[in-house]
């Protein structure tokens, strides 16, 4: 089943990108062009993932992000802020204050997004189950095959 991702930006070329690049990875892909309009969507949607610009029309990116993770059924969505005006080092570091789980300026790097979607959303469901986790550590090869024909003569 193909998981939901909101894009909520007031610059259409981005969300026109940004729909066609997940929708063509599977993902059903819904926008909006303002924070009053993106937040009446994700309650509605209740998303795997935000996609929010920083700076929208009517309710402010910082603050819809703030609102978006203080709701209980949204407690498991992931949100991204994008921006193509505040690059500073303390926005990026706000963010993660305001909820975000992921920052990024424009232009924003599609390859660099479909890997962190596919490592946070994809691999998450794994994650969130009630597998048991198994911790995988370095091995040395050369002792694996080693072992391996050790056990192979002994039989």
């Amino acid at each position: 089943m193909a998981q939901d991702i909101v894009v909520i930006d007031d610059d259409r070329v981005t969300s026109s990108m940004l729909k066609k690049v997940l929708s063509d990875n599977g993902y059903n892909v819904h926008t909006a062009f303002d924070g009053e309009s993106g937040l009446q969507l994700v309650m509605k949607i209740k998303p795997a993932l935000v996609i929010l610009d920083m700076l929208l029309p009517k309710i402010h990116g910082a603050d819809l992000c703030q609102k978006l993770k203080a709701e209980p059924e949204l407690k498991k969505t992931k949100i991204i802020l994008i921006t193509a005006i505040y690059k500073e080092i303390l926005v990026r570091a706000e963010s993660r204050k305001w909820g975000a789980d992921l920052f990024l300026e424009k232009p924003i790097n599609t390859k660099e997004l479909l890997r962190w979607i596919k490592e946070n959303l994809d691999e998450g469901k794994i994650r969130d189950s009630s597998l048991p986790r198994i911790k995988i550590e370095a091995v040395d090869i050369d002792d694996v095959i080693s072992s391996l024909k050790d056990l192979i003569k002994d039989e």
